[in-house]
């Protein structure tokens, strides 16, 4: 007898739990996430961490945009870093100064190697879960050739307003060398 009612009130209590689910919860957890939504995930909270570290806020504003973005015409995930620096400053060695300082952020704690560029992309496609490591081992290198940092330096809002549309633009793959960055001068 005591068993049964151990049985009723273990159902009566499972019951009562899952009617307190939020409807919500419900259907996000009927939801789909694939590894490369949570790729993206990861690289833009960690783009955003990055630029964040290597310009602070200014009075609660942040001083860099950043964003992450698949672009399947290309079939390339664009991580994009947007600053604005007054003229003099929007130099090629500028530009690639900042791209390295992005990718050491980003790197940080990688192994100290040659590949940790591939080893963190790897990390940021993986759920964090010791299974799925052995599963694809080529993932670091193959995300190298389709992930691209891309940073922008544009005009502050005032030089703008006054004419300057000059934009500097230098892109590569997370372990390129500055010598090796495509760089694209508009205005």
């Amino acid at each position: 007898m005591i068993g049964l009612f151990a049985i009723v009130v273990t159902l009566a209590l499972a019951s009562a739990a899952q009617a307190q689910t939020p409807d919500i919860f419900k259907r996000l957890m009927g939801e789909p996430l694939t590894l490369f939504d949570w790729g993206l995930m990861q690289l833009d909270r960690d783009l955003e961490r990055a630029s964040l570290r290597v310009f602070p806020r200014i009075g609660g504003e942040p001083q860099a945009r950043s964003g992450t973005t698949y672009d399947w015409r290309e079939g390339r995930v664009w991580m994009s870093v947007a600053l604005a620096l007054p003229r003099a400053e929007r130099t090629e060695p500028r530009c690639a100064a900042i791209f390295q300082r992005l990718v050491r952020e980003l790197t940080f704690s990688a192994p100290k190697s040659p590949d940790a560029a591939g080893w963190y992309l790897q990390n940021a496609f993986q759920p964090k879960a010791r299974f799925w490591t052995s599963r694809f081992e080529d993932v670091g290198a193959k995300l190298l050739e389709v992930v691209w940092l891309e940073v922008s330096l544009r005009a502050p809002n005032q030089e703008a307003l006054a004419g300057d549309s000059r934009r500097l633009r230098c892109a590569g793959r997370l372990d390129a060398a500055p010598e090796a960055l495509a760089v694209e001068l508009q205005g």
